[in-house]
């Protein structure tokens, strides 16, 4: 017991001495203590234990470890922390333009060709405005070109639907409008002649014969919207005639032969006092009326005269010739009792036939 207490003192001494070794190095030098024990010879004659010769020879073991392992480290040196190789990861992605972590916004491509209403579009006439049957007006639109192309006299409004309205189908616009820029176009258009409500729908179109309009797809047609009125005549009053209708003394047809005379104030033929026309041959195939009893006569025309026309005629007493009359022809004539009246020739005399006529006298001079 006294042999196996100095050995591990003698062991406590030395590994006192390296405490300042890594723990691997500890680990090592009990492993070859134990390898050693180990390679004992088994149920062999065991030689006399020499305990200050073991305890020697473990001293001198771990001395040399310890030489081994001070070459090895300097332990009054600090060891730098170890930095771990980066590792860089490539990653290919496609160009962006924008800020790192802030949304990226991609720009859209603006057509060439788009057009856009403008704050007020109908500058004249705006819809459901009123005009009369057959009325001309100018209707003009304000539209915005909201493209990338510059539009010239090349592109064109024309009328894409609804009704014509009388105007052009298509006409030029009236200069350039750049990208961003304002046009006012205007065309001349004509009122409808029945009353209702009219529409007419209009495009633009570019040289390349392809139409734009207005809204979000650039697709929609912009129009313009009236009402034709109806237009009331008023019926005129008639005013009552201050002259009452006259009242008939006499009226019918009659022929004379040449020599016989007729009473128009009392209708019938007779050759007396109150004869008032009479048929006479003035020569052979020519013959007149002569006028008798202050009885007077003048020209009507054609028409049948009323009794304020023949009471307006230049009346005359003295003969008619018959030749210058025409079948058909009214006279106007005032009797020998101052009565007024008209006689319409139906047939001219000759040597066999009489004079005809149909006539009427008032019973108002």
């Amino acid at each position: 017991m006294e042999i196996l207490g100095r050995i591990s003192h003698a062991m406590f001494e030395h590994l006192t001495s390296l405490s300042a070794l890594p723990y691997k190095w500890i680990g090592i030098v009990l492993m070859i203590l134990g390898l050693s024990g180990c390679n004992l010879p088994l149920g062999s004659p065991q030689p006399e234990f020499d305990p200050t010769g073991f305890a020697q020879t473990v001293e001198h073991q771990l001395t040399l470890i310890a030489g081994t392992a001070a070459a090895t480290l300097d332990l009054n040196q600090t060891q730098p922390p170890v930095t771990p190789t980066p590792v860089i990861i490539v990653v290919h992605s496609p160009q962006v333009t924008g800020t790192i972590g802030a949304e990226v916004t991609r720009t859209p491509e603006i057509p060439c060709d788009r057009a856009a209403a403008a704050a007020i579009l109908d500058v004249t006439y705006p819809d459901d405005s009123r005009l009369l049957p057959g009325q001309a007006f100018t209707k003009v639109w304000r539209l915005v070109n909201r493209g990338s192309c510059a539009w010239n006299r090349d592109y064109q409004v024309v009328w894409f639907s609804g009704d014509r309205l009388s105007g052009a189908a298509q006409q030029p616009l009236p200069g350039t409008v750049r990208p961003g820029e304002s046009v006012e176009i205007a065309v001349d258009m004509i009122a409808p002649q029945q009353p209702g409500l009219y529409t007419s729908f209009w495009m633009l179109r570019n040289p390349q014969g392809q139409s734009m309009g207005i809204g979000p797809n650039g697709n929609a047609p912009f129009w313009v919207r009236i009402q034709v009125i109806a237009v009331y005549t008023p019926t005129p009053t008639v005013t009552p005639s201050l002259t009452p209708t006259p009242s008939v003394q006499s009226s019918g047809r009659a022929t004379l032969a040449a020599g016989e005379g007729y009473d128009l104030d009392g209708g019938i033929p007779t050759i007396d006092e109150s004869t008032d026309l009479q048929l006479a041959l003035v020569e052979e195939g020519r013959f007149a009326l002569r006028l008798l009893n202050t009885t007077a006569m003048a020209l009507a025309g054609e028409n049948q005269p009323l009794i304020n026309d023949c009471r307006s005629a230049a009346l005359s007493d003295q003969p008619v010739s018959v030749q210058d009359l025409a079948v058909g022809g009214y006279l106007c004539y005032r009797t020998g009792s101052g009565l007024t009246g008209w006689l319409k020739l139906e047939q001219l005399p000759d040597a066999s036939l009489p004079l005809a006529f149909e006539y009427l006298t008032w019973a108002q001079p």
